[in-house]
């Protein structure tokens, strides 16, 4: 059985790749190298996770290696691994240093920025480099979030859930938070939207949707049981389905009708950090700038958020004046 799920997710990946040209998403940007090699590590075939998982963890020596010695150092053949740089949708082993080369650009550009900072200022403190290494990530993954997100998905996503009737916000774990976020900006553009982390109320709310519904799922692995469950149960009944993830192969993007990617941390193990979070945020903020300029109502939108503005306002505590200053 194991190897009958290896050898399709294999041919799925084959199928896609067959031009030798770097795989897209559908909208004609080139995929992030990081973002296959991500995918691969979560594969069911252990022999290419492992050796994806490898390259991951060690991005910087693999430049400097030739094919044999990689195959050396993975225990695999170099057959092995130019089969995998080819279901990665690239031309040979070549291709794989040239693509991790350009997508280690950016964090090699803050590196070279950081010497500079340092050569000049001294030695950096410590909590200014924390402070400068978070702004640098979460730009990073902004920059990632611009050339994976799909135009024509994101167009698909719009127009499906300005056509919906309600709008079920799915999230569990980290990404509960940006299911959260995106219900309440939706219901500040006069959506009708709930949100669900609770996988009971959501396998009661999906044996009750009605047809117009459509259900938006978050999720970074795209592997969240009772979240593939209940799109597979809205898709037999004919509902949209929205996702959100950062693997173009998981098994939510096999339920779902519209898949929009987001970027995932470059670090030695992917991790569900901020980061990651960030770029959900980022195609959620995406989507409700777009809803607001597309819905046939949108002056009365702003209209209508002004008054939330000013009903919200009457919830917080006027400023205090300022208490006069004792004179001796």
């Amino acid at each position: 059985m194991d190897r009958d799920r290896k050898k399709v997710f294999w041919m799925q990946q084959k199928k896609k790749n067959l031009s030798g040209r770097p795989a897209t998403d559908g909208g004609g940007v080139a995929i992030d190298i990081f973002q296959k090699l991500v995918a691969a590590a979560r594969s069911p075939d252990r022999t290419m996770a492992a050796l994806s998982q490898w390259i991951i963890d060690h991005q910087g020596q693999v430049a400097s290696l030739s094919i044999s010695s990689l195959a050396e150092k993975t225990e695999v053949s170099e057959t092995t691994v130019f089969r995998f740089c080819k279901l990665l949708g690239l031309n040979g082993y070549k291709d794989l240093r040239l693509a991790l080369a350009e997508s280690r650009g950016l964090a090699l550009g803050a590196q070279l920025a950081e010497a500079t900072a340092t050569a000049r200022s001294g030695k950096e403190d410590p909590l200014a480099a924390v402070v400068r290494r978070v702004i640098e990530v979460n730009s990073e993954q902004l920059l990632k979030t611009m050339s994976l997100v799909s135009l024509p998905a994101l167009d698909e996503a719009i127009a499906t859930l300005l056509a919906a009737d309600h709008i079920h916000l799915v999230g569990f774990g980290s990404s509960a938070p940006v299911a959260f976020d995106a219900y309440q900006r939706f219901l500040c553009l006069g959506l009708t939207a709930s949100a669900h982390s609770d996988p009971h109320v959501l396998a009661a709310i999906t044996a009750n949707a009605r047809p117009g519904a459509v259900f938006f799922g978050i999720t970074c692995s795209g592997r969240t049981r009772d979240l593939i469950e209940a799109f597979e149960t809205a898709g037999s009944r004919g509902i949209k389905r929205i996702v959100i993830t950062s693997d173009e192969n998981a098994p939510a993007t096999k339920v779902a009708d519209t898949v929009l990617i987001s970027a995932v941390r470059r670090s030695p193990v992917a991790r569900e950090v901020i980061a990651t979070r960030i770029s959900q945020l980022a195609i959620v903020e995406m989507i409700c700038v777009a809803l607001a300029l597309n819905h046939p109502e949108a002056k009365d939108i702003v209209r209508d958020t002004s008054l939330l503005e000013r009903e919200i306002a009457k919830k917080r505590l006027p400023d205090r004046p300022a208490a006069p200053r004792k004179t001796r």
